[in-house]
C-alpha cells in the first residue's frame, strides 16, 4: 500500500490554497490582542501586519516593530506558523522574519522584479503578498536554525 504525504500548502498551485486576510482579529491568550492584519493560508497564520496611523506623529516603524514584539510575547500561538512580519507607518514599510531584530526588517524594493513609482507600503504589499511569490518566500527563503546557547529554533527570512 502506497503512502501519500499530506501537504498543508500547495506550493505548486497557489490558487488551490485557501487565502484569508483578517483585519483586527481578536486573540485571547495571556492578554487580549488585535493585530492589524493576519494573513492565513489554509488556516495557518503565515503573516502578521502592523500598520500605524500615518496621522499620528508618534507612529513610527519602530513603534510598529515593538508592537509585534508585544504580540509575540502575549499571544505566542499566533506566531507558531508565522513566516514573515510586516511593519508600516502608513507610508514606509519593512518586512522581516519572526526572530529578526529591528535592523533586519528591510524595504521590499520592487514589485515583480522591477522598480516602480509606488510607495514603500504599496510596493511591499503587491510584491510580497502576490500568492505565488509569498509561497516561494515561505518555501525557499525561510531558514530554521537552532540557537546554540538556548536550543531555541529560530526562523530567519533570507534577504
Amino acid at each position: 500500500q502506497a503512502v501519500e504525504p499530506v501537504r498543508l500548502v500547495d506550493f505548486d498551485h497557489p490558487e488551490r490554497n485557501d487565502w484569508l486576510a483578517v483585519r483586527q482579529l481578536t486573540i485571547v491568550e495571556e492578554s487580549t490582542r488585535r493585530p492589524d492584519i493576519v494573513l492565513f493560508v489554509n488556516g495557518l497564520p503565515l503573516a502578521v501586519v502592523e500598520v500605524k496611523n500615518p496621522a499620528d506623529e508618534n507612529a513610527t516603524l519602530e513603534s510598529a516593530f515593538h508592537q509585534l514584539a508585544t504580540y509575540r510575547k502575549e499571544v505566542p500561538s499566533l506566531f507558531r506558523w508565522n513566516a514573515l512580519q510586516v511593519i508600516s507607518d502608513g507610508t514606509e514599510a519593512r518586512v522581516g522574519s519572526l526572530t529578526a531584530p529591528w535592523e533586519w526588517f528591510k524595504v521590499w524594493k520592487t514589485e515583480a522584479g522591477s522598480a516602480g513609482a509606488l510607495g514603500e507600503l504599496d510596493t511591499l504589499v503587491r510584491g510580497v503578498f502576490d500568492p505565488a511569490r509569498l509561497l516561494r518566500l515561505v518555501r525557499d527563503y525561510v531558514a530554521f536554525e537552532e540557537d546554540p546557547d538556548t536550543g531555541a529554533v529560530l526562523k530567519v527570512l533570507a534577504q
